[in-house]
């Protein structure tokens, strides 16, 4: 058996490869390292306090940032009021500012001077765009010149335009935002906070046609003069790559570094992720994936209330002993972030409640909370409809004996109530048998109650015999028919008055 030697040289095309790996391995950026800082906040709650365990917190590489809610609460941040460099987010006040203020269809014609700003998607000077493609460029490609030229149209003059932005951080309460130029270039004075970029862009992405530019993946530059048409990508990398991501804005200075405000949507809650300073492109998007992750995880739709869960009961006027049933108006589900405990609800009722109630009627409220945050509030309202408390409403006199009554009561029979309206007067009337033949069955019905407010009926409810009444035998009925005439003859009534309580 006759072995090969093994060849002691290397193919030229193996060693290159090798030399290649080896470079890139020797060139490419170091991993970026998650931390958790303590002067980070979760929920409000500093981690160096100890009030929160630091291990729930995200761990994030970032200089400074934060995560909002959908009611714009802030669930993580880091030195959130620090002002700082943040290159082209400054293009989600531009084109919030163009965007009431100018006409999408009007026609701006580029300048040398936008032509000539750094860092452009290379516009020409005297092409012509429409504001909305211009405004496209800005916020979908980044472009420079783009966020120059609109600038000049809207202000007009970018000076204008930049007091205008000035302005507009004011109204907004941007406490901690100056701007320098309408695109983010670095310039002194020009600076954001993450709380302020947060808020700024939950303002921006309350307009569809906004929302509707971020979210787009590409935009088309048309070939003009020397310049070919050509495709810009979104510098956003994580649409279509992030579930739910909508979008807003990235930034690159060298002393902004690689930033990003996006907005997020799952299961009807929406984070605003805000990203300053990250060491790279890459870095940039994958902390904000990591933060969104984070909050998605903690901040989520919870069921806090069922409209089929019955909460209380509410006793009935006329007999306190008798009660309707209370359950919520509505199935509610809140977003509800988990590291803040326990999710309660204190229930207000009223006292009593008058005759006659109707299914849905509002009788207290219910605060759900988790410690001393409200998260909702939610009515109370009436389980059933309740047209009787079982009450005794007088006696009915027995047309067969001498002062016998049966006892006349509301039934306790489940009856539909008409909607009215509780806060105006209810009429009440009570309509008894004159009189009634015995026997009498126990339930048999010997009236009713008439409910009825502005002429209009509510309900009837049936009136009946409390108890049964035997008709008398022969030898009673001849006492009955004897101390009768005797009565006529003294002038005496002959029959018990029939009793009518309520």
């Amino acid at each position: 058996m006759r072995s090969t030697p093994i060849p002691t040289h290397r193919p030229a095309w193996l060693l290159r490869l090798i030399a290649v790996a080896l470079i890139a391995t020797l060139t490419s950026p170091a991993p970026v390292l998650a931390e958790r800082l303590g002067s980070d906040t979760v929920g409000g709650k500093v981690l160096s306090s100890g009030e929160i365990t630091t291990s729930v917190a995200p761990d994030l590489q970032m200089r400074a940032g934060l995560l909002l809610a959908t009611d714009g609460r802030e669930l993580w941040t880091r030195a959130e009021d620090t002002g700082r460099p943040m290159a082209s987010i400054t293009k989600v006040m531009t084109g919030l500012l163009v965007l009431e203020q100018d006409d999408l269809a009007g026609v701006v014609t580029i300048s040398k001077a936008a032509a000539s700003v750094g860092d452009s998607t290379g516009l020409l000077p005297g092409e012509t765009f429409t504001v909305r493609e211009l405004l496209e460029l800005a916020l979908v490609a980044s472009s420079n010149d783009a966020a120059y030229a609109l600038a000049e149209h809207t202000g007009p003059g970018v000076p204008a335009f930049v007091a205008k932005m000035n302005t507009k951080a004011e109204e907004l309460d941007l406490a901690h935002t100056r701007y320098a130029n309408p695109h983010g270039l670095d310039a002194p004075g020009h600076y954001s906070s993450p709380t302020d970029i947060a808020s700024l862009a939950r303002v921006a992405m309350q307009s569809a046609e906004f929302r509707r530019i971020v979210a787009r993946r590409s935009v088309t530059l048309p070939a003009f003069g020397t310049r070919k048409a050509k495709t810009a990508q979104a510098t956003d990398e994580l649409l279509g790559v992030y579930q739910g991501m909508q979008g807003v804005k990235t930034g690159f200075t060298n002393d902004a570094k690689h930033c990003f405000v996006a907005s997020a949507e799952r299961d009807g809650v929406t984070l605003t992720a805000v990203v300053l300073g990250a060491s790279t492109n890459a870095a940039r998007f994958a902390q904000c994936a990591r933060l969104l992750d984070w909050g998605f995880a903690h901040y989520a739709p919870q069921r806090v209330t069922s409209a089929t869960e019955t909460v209380g009961a509410v006793p009935l006027a006329v007999n306190p002993a008798k009660s309707v049933p209370v359950r919520y108006v509505e199935t509610t589900s809140v977003p509800v972030f988990d590291l803040d405990g326990a999710v309660t609800a204190t229930s207000t009722l009223v006292a009593e409640v008058a005759l006659p109630v109707f299914e849905g009627q509002r009788l207290g409220e219910a605060v759900i909370s988790q410690g001393k945050r409200e998260l909702a509030r939610v009515a109370l309202v009436a389980a059933t409809s309740t047209a009787s408390a079982e009450e005794t409403v007088g006696a009915v006199p027995v047309s067969d004996y001498l002062d016998r009554t049966v006892t006349a009561r509301a039934s306790g029979a489940p009856l539909a109530v008409a909607e009215f309206d509780p806060e105006a007067p209810v009429e009440r009337r009570v309509d008894l048998d004159a009189k009634v033949k015995a026997p009498v069955a126990t339930g048999q019905q010997i009236g009713e109650i008439v409910y009825s407010q502005a002429g209009k009926e509510i309900v009837r409810v049936p009136v009946i015999a409390a108890s049964a009444v035997r008709a008398p035998n022969l030898v009673a009925s001849a006492g009955i028919w004897f101390a009768r005439g005797w009565r006529k003859l003294t002038g005496q009534p002959t029959i018990a008055p029939r009793v009518v309580l309520g």
